[in-house]
This record gives C-alpha cells, sequence and structure tokens, in this order.
C-alpha cells in the first residue's frame, strides 16, 4: 500500500489520511461483523491511530464486546458510513474500514477470524493464516500477519 493513503465516506463529509503503515489487515466473519456491514464479513486495516488524519463529523457508536469490553465505532454523522472502530482493548490501534479507502485494490486479509461462522460460499485463500474464533492475544495477530507477509515475499 502506498502512502500516505486517503479514504472518505459515502457521502464525502468526512475524509481521512493514512500516513502509518498497517499493522495487519484482516477479515472478520462473526455474525457482529456480518451483520454491521450487511454483508459476509468485515474486512478492516489495523493502524496506529496517530497515523490517521480525520477530517469531517463523526458519531460514535459504543457496543459491548463477548468480552465485556467496550468498542466504539466512528461513523459519518451525515451518511452513516463506518470509518473505523477503537476497541478498549488496544486504544492506540484503529481498524480502520477498507471500504473506505480511495483505493483499496491492494488490499488483501492477511489473517482470518471467526471462520466456524463464515458464508460457506466463501472461500479462503490457501496459505492464509485462519482462526475459528479471535485470539486472546493481538500479537498472535500480527505475528501470523508477518508470517504470511514474509511468505508471500519469498514466494
Amino acid at each position: 500500500m502506498k502512502l500516505p493513503a486517503s479514504g472518505s465516506c459515502q457521502c464525502g463529509a468526512v475524509t481521512y489520511t493514512l500516513s502509518a503503515e498497517p499493522l495487519f489487515t484482516y477479515a472478520c466473519h462473526c455474525h457482529t461483523c456480518q451483520k454491521r456491514t450487511g454483508s459476509a464479513c468485515a474486512v478492516a486495516l489495523v493502524v496506529p491511530l496517530e497515523g490517521l488524519a480525520i477530517e469531517g463529523e463523526l458519531v460514535t457508536l459504543e457496543r459491548v464486546s463477548d468480552k465485556g469490553e467496550i468498542n466504539r465505532r466512528f461513523s459519518c454523522a451525515e451518511c452513516g458510513s463506518v470509518i473505523h472502530g477503537v476497541g478498549a482493548a488496544s486504544p492506540a490501534l484503529s481498524k480502520l474500514q477498507s471500504g473506505t479507502l480511495d483505493d483499496s485494490s491492494e488490499v488483501e486479509p492477511e489473517v482470518h477470524m471467526w471462520t466456524r461462522s463464515r458464508q460457506r460460499w466463501i472461500s479462503l485463500a490457501p496459505g492464509v493464516p485462519q482462526y475459528e474464533t479471535q485470539p486472546e492475544d493481538l500479537t498472535e495477530l500480527l505475528q501470523a500477519s508477518l508470517d504470511y507477509r514474509q511468505s508471500r515475499a519469498q514466494a
């Protein structure tokens, strides 16, 4: 991904610039993400929050995770597009929704979570790390992603 990268909501009232390299990119196939996106999964880039500069009015929606932690989603106040989320477990990291990027053509999930609830018609690429649920430790996802990137670079 070329940096800086830019993105926006559907109506353009919220824009952003991403200046930090994503730590990893994931696809979440849990039922909550399916309902939130109205799709088969959510695809997001985990980025340092300090590397995300947002302009425009956002509204915040909070929900409590299965672990009892508060997760916040930030959406455009005009059109409701979810731009990113921040979880209590990792407040310095943003889960930037990949579909809001102006150019998402290079975004590819490096890990898949909650595959036990994925839609059966979705085929997962061979070699991409998969988790039936979500690992307790975020560093496990990060390491799996780094290992996957390294294997692709060597191929």
